[in-house]
């Protein structure tokens, strides 16, 4: 089991990811093994890596915590974990803040 990890995630205008309906502030656990881009839940660890993924001015940004077994990307930050909390609701400004701090700092 890894440590919990700091990440950033995307969804959808209404919450969704994948059909799947999620809350600021609520866990969410995944029976199984995380795969990247097939199970678990999915995030990134550098926020700019979720444009890879979502839209900039259609999307609901978060600050997540990824825990239990997680499984890395080999071409981004992106991972995949078996349990995911959902911290904080990012604004755009707050998102980009996050991406220039990540930059600055790595």
């Amino acid at each position: 089991m890894n440590k919990p990890t700091k990440a950033f995630k995307a969804f959808g205008p209404d919450w969704k990811c994948r059909d799947m309906q999620f809350k600021v502030g609520e866990t969410y656990t995944h029976d199984g093994d995380p795969v990247i881009c097939e199970s678990g839940f999915h995030s990134c660890e550098n926020p700019l890596d979720v444009l890879n993924y979502y839209d900039l001015t259609a999307s609901k940004f978060a600050e997540v915590e990824a825990s239990g077994k997680i499984v890395k990307h080999s071409e981004d930050s992106k991972i995949a974990s078996v349990s995911i909390t959902i911290k904080a609701e990012l604004s755009l400004s707050a998102f980009i803040g996050a991406s220039v701090k990540w930059l600055i700092g790595n």
